[in-house]
């Protein structure tokens, strides 16, 4: 009879390799370290975690799913394309800050090669809101005619970009400022001009 894990301690190995890796690295951290992290012995950990590529990958769903969360409770459908845009922009940012870990963990392993392809593909889908927004605008006629994902992955590397400039600034008015203000530069790429 196979033997139910529980989801709590599964919880507490994710959250131990979070701190472990923005603390360390991904490839610089050991599973035995993150087993002890978590308080449990190295065979626990593969319990739940067959392997630390598993864990890698695992980690990067929760946070993809815990981000989107976030952000489709702000969405409503009543909001225009471009408010939707701003709540998806501040929202992000917002989610981030607050969760600066998770930030760097994923800025670590974006782009370096170490998430699974199948995993990479899998965590795209929980931003289906960035698509369902710029489907918004293309029907409201306020964006221009770029393709979806050119406009999705600007959308996503001018957050990455805001977060660099933010993170530093401690003044929550100054950053809000600069939030808005980084917002009208995005939105003034993309919005087709009205004549």
């Amino acid at each position: 009879m196979a033997r139910k894990l529980n989801p709590e301690r599964s919880e507490r190995f994710l959250q131990a390799a979070l701190k472990l890796f923005v603390a360390k690295g991904v490839q610089h951290t050991s599973t035995a370290e993150i087993a002890a992290e978590a308080g449990t012995a190295a065979g626990t950990l593969f319990l739940y975690f067959a392997t630390k590529q598993d864990l890698i990958n695992a980690l990067v769903l929760k946070i993809g799913q815990d981000q989107s969360d976030a952000i489709k409770a702000l969405l409503d459908p009543s909001l225009s394309a471009r408010e939707t845009f701003f709540t998806i922009w501040n929202g992000s940012l917002g989610w981030l800050l607050e969760n600066m870990d998770a930030y760097q963990y994923i800025q670590q392993v974006r782009d370096a090669g170490v998430i699974d392809e199948a995993v990479v593909q899998e965590s795209n889908k929980f931003f289906d809101y960035y698509y369902a927004a710029i489907q918004k605008g293309l029907a409201e006629g306020c964006l221009k005619p770029y393709p979806p994902e050119l406009i999705g992955e600007f959308l996503y590397h001018d957050i990455a970009a805001m977060m660099h400039i933010i993170k530093a600034l401690p003044d929550e008015a100054k950053r809000a400022e600069v939030i808005r203000l980084g917002f009208d530069i995005y939105w003034d790429g993309i919005q087709k001009e009205i004549r």
